[in-house]
């Protein structure tokens, strides 16, 4: 399984500046946003899905380069109270963590200023993967992976500066059949180690600790468990994370750093090695509202660089991405 994305499918670690770096009033009535974002990649991950073929499982993957057009939006209707909404949709900043997800959910606002928000990942989206990864010198043949998640956040808990996020879902690889390469002579045991399938439990505490009006850093603790099917597979994750954001008079922008480690229960079997991954990464959220003086209108760009490395050279990666595009508010 690729951890970064599962837990990226259930708890988007990237600060959308829109989001974050401005207060958000809520008229009553239908609202909502949507983005067209163009971009590029570099990825030389094992787990790219245009590394067809591998002849070498200790090294990382061939780098491969793709340019991508992305449609993204949400639709939200907010009770006339203007302190209930609920919303349906996809985020812009989802593109950061490679894929994206379309999530329901419902958020309340409350007299201290802290706001409640309880959703659900339904899983209509869905990611391409290898059926066995670890098959040498012949094409690998994808399948699909699908995370069904309930999360639920409590925002300045308290009218404070800390907030809170729970997060519980299920990770399925449709077909998984790894280790099933007759040159690697696993038995039946250590093929079900592999197994991918798996439920995930995600929770983070932030804070925020403002400059400035117009400047604030927040930081996150955070962390992850993994229960797969295969005892090689489960894995705990622990990071920390700190992005600053900055509001300026027409625009806004975020920049974010992670650092992760990942640490597995048992030992690989292809690799007789018990897996351990550190994990760093950098984003950048930028936006710039009403350009030309568009009304509703927005230039929107997100940049970023990820790499992990393992102690297994086959999940060593480098992923880089760049887009930019434009976003309408209604």
């Amino acid at each position: 399984m690729k951890p970064l994305l599962t837990v990226g499918l259930i708890a988007t670690t990237i600060i959308s500046t829109t989001t974050h770096a401005r207060a958000v009033d809520w008229t009553p009535g239908v609202g909502g946003d949507i983005s067209l974002m163009v971009g590029y990649n570099r990825s030389n991950s094992q787990f790219n899905s245009d590394n067809n073929t591998t002849q070498n499982l200790n090294s990382h993957g061939d780098d491969q380069d793709k340019m991508f057009v992305a449609p993204i939006g949400s639709i939200n209707y907010t009770f006339k109270d203007g302190n209930n909404q609920l919303y349906f949709g996809t985020n812009r900043s989802d593109i950061a963590l490679g894929r994206f997800h379309v999530e329901a959910g419902y958020r309340q606002k409350f007299a201290d200023n802290s706001m409640l928000t309880l959703s659900y990942i339904p899983g209509l989206l869905t990611q391409k993967t290898w059926q066995d990864p670890y098959l040498q010198n012949v094409k690998r043949s994808k399948t699909k992976t699908i995370i069904n998640a309930f999360n639920i956040k409590l925002n300045d808990i308290r009218g404070s500066r800390f907030s809170g996020q729970l997060a519980y879902g299920k990770f399925s690889v449709d077909q998984e059949r790894s280790g099933n390469d007759p040159i690697l002579a696993l038995t039946p045991n250590e093929k079900s180690s592999l197994n991918r399938n798996a439920t995930v439990l995600y929770t983070e505490g932030t804070y925020v600790q403002p400059f400035s009006r117009s400047l604030m850093l927040r930081t996150a603790v955070n962390y992850t468990n993994i229960d797969a099917d295969g005892n090689a597979m489960s894995n705990n994750i622990y990071g920390v994370a700190a992005t600053i954001i900055q509001i300026l008079p027409q625009s806004s922008f975020a920049f974010t750093v992670n650092c992760k480690r990942a640490l597995f229960d048992l030992t690989n079997p292809v690799f007789n090695q018990k897996q351990q991954d550190n994990k760093y990464s950098a984003f950048f959220a930028y936006e710039y509202n009403q350009p030309f003086n568009w009304k509703d209108w927005g230039l929107v760009s997100l940049m970023g660089y990820s790499s992990t490395q393992s102690n297994i050279d086959f999940y060593d990666s480098n992923d880089l991405f760049v887009s930019a595009g434009l976003n309408y508010k209604f």
